[in-house]
């Protein structure tokens, strides 16, 4: 079906380019619109804690998002539902522009918040199904490249968005940032408009109760996925060594520099990734059969290498490390992610990315005051190296397990074609 004639493939081709589009006009409106909205409750209340529970909200609302997708996936298409909440959050971001001009009250606050709730459950829905649409628009042995190609696209957007963001927003104020967003996600909506799955879906007689946990059904059974998943969560658990506090706190206590420095080290990170993702796409078309293999040299690379940035001192060492993170960890994710894709039917991979989804985001969210007590008991040094350490462990046992139950980790089964657990 993806190479019957050169103008099929040519089709397919320009599909993903139209979804690569809309995922980084989402993302760049996300990220302005985010920027914004922080700026604005920060001047009006002066409270840093209130502005960082825009954070926590968003993510309390993904993971909500992702508990609610196995009643859509087998309802709708995953297109018409990335559609649908782009139209959603439009209106949002409309009414979030309407709150905006008015005088600042608690009652405003609040509304706010109720609003960042809504916009950030309906990207839940976007991120997910576009994963979708990503395994119906590509071949298997495309998926690889396609995956990492994305990333590398998103991350140099998202680098250009967080650096620029700042000044976009100095120049439009608050109440225009949010029109440009508007704008960006406008954008993106129309560029879905020239995206047709190759699948269409079908809808099953199936209770409410089933369909929310055929996807946790599936994680549960599938041992390969299911080991897959449980190295998502405890990555996730270590995921906060990167959140803006603990960078700053080691910035300052470790390498002795202050928040310019903090903006270098948060720029390799995005450079290293966008390097990483720029070097996985290139050597993509050698990966048929080694996905396991690239996964754990990824892995691997990630947790010594996130060791060695624990015990530097030197600023410009910390800085190589964070740019030679980014290969690895792309590796790591783009193997993860195909891995996903093959390894699940088209009827049952929404449910399933739903259901990680939501286990990596609940993970998330503990972590994040986890992690913080943790450098403020034993040091933020600790924090990086026990990190190293959990990172370390979770491969090779993923990894050994992975391997143990290697048969036909990158083809789907017969069974699994069907949609059969």
């Amino acid at each position: 079906m993806y190479v019957t004639s050169n103008g099929k493939e040519k089709k397919l081709t320009q599909r993903f380019y139209f979804l690569a589009a809309s995922q980084v006009t989402t993302n760049l409106g996300f990220v302005l619109y985010t920027m914004a909205l922080t700026s604005y409750i920060n001047q009006n209340t002066g409270s840093t804690a209130l502005a960082s529970m825009i954070t926590m909200t968003s993510l309390l609302a993904r993971l909500l998002s992702g508990l609610s997708v196995p009643l859509l996936a087998d309802t709708y298409k995953s297109i018409h539902i990335m559609r649908a909440v782009q139209v959603m959050q439009i209106g949002m971001l409309a009414g979030l522009y309407m709150l905006l001009t008015q005088e600042f009250t608690v009652t405003v606050l609040a509304m706010c918040f109720v609003i960042v709730g809504i916009i950030s459950f309906f990207n839940g829905f976007f991120t997910i199904f576009k994963t979708s649409v990503v395994r119906s628009l590509v071949s298997d042995s495309q998926r690889m490249q396609a995956n990492s190609l994305l990333s590398t696209i998103d991350q140099t957007f998202l680098f250009a968005g967080w650096s620029l963001g700042g000044f976009v927003l100095s120049l439009t104020g608050f109440t225009y940032s949010l029109c440009i967003t508007a704008g960006l996600l406008l954008f993106s909506f129309v560029c879905l408009l020239f995206i047709k799955e190759a699948h269409r879906y079908k809808q099953p007689e199936k209770r409410s109760v089933a369909k929310l946990m055929e996807g946790w059904r599936f994680l549960w059974v599938h041992k390969r996925i299911r080991a897959l998943v449980i190295m998502d969560i405890t990555e996730s658990l270590v995921g906060t060594i990167w959140i803006g506090a603990i960078t700053l706190s080691f910035v300052k206590e470790v390498l002795g520099k202050g928040e310019v420095w903090w903006g270098y080290i948060n720029g390799a990170y995005y450079f290293g990734s966008i390097v990483g993702g720029i070097i996985v796409y290139r050597m993509s078309s050698m990966v048929k059969g080694r996905l396991l293999l690239l996964m754990f040299a990824g892995s691997i690379g990630y947790a010594v290498l996130t060791g060695f940035y624990g015990l530097v001192t030197n600023p410009y060492l910390a800085l190589a490390l964070l740019v030679m993170m980014g290969p690895a960890y792309q590796l790591r994710d783009a193997a993860q992610e195909t891995i996903y894709q093959n390894a699940c039917s088209s009827s049952v991979f929404p449910k399933v990315i739903a259901a990680k989804s939501t286990l990596v985001q609940g993970a998330f969210i503990l972590s994040i005051a986890f992690v913080g007590t943790v450098a403020d008991f034993f040091g933020v040094r600790f924090v990086y190296l026990f990190s190293s350490f959990i990172l370390l462990l979770t491969a090779l046992t993923g990894i050994a397990v992975l391997v143990h139950n290697k048969h036909s980790i990158e083809t789907k089964s017969s069974a699994e074609r069907r949609g059969n657990i």
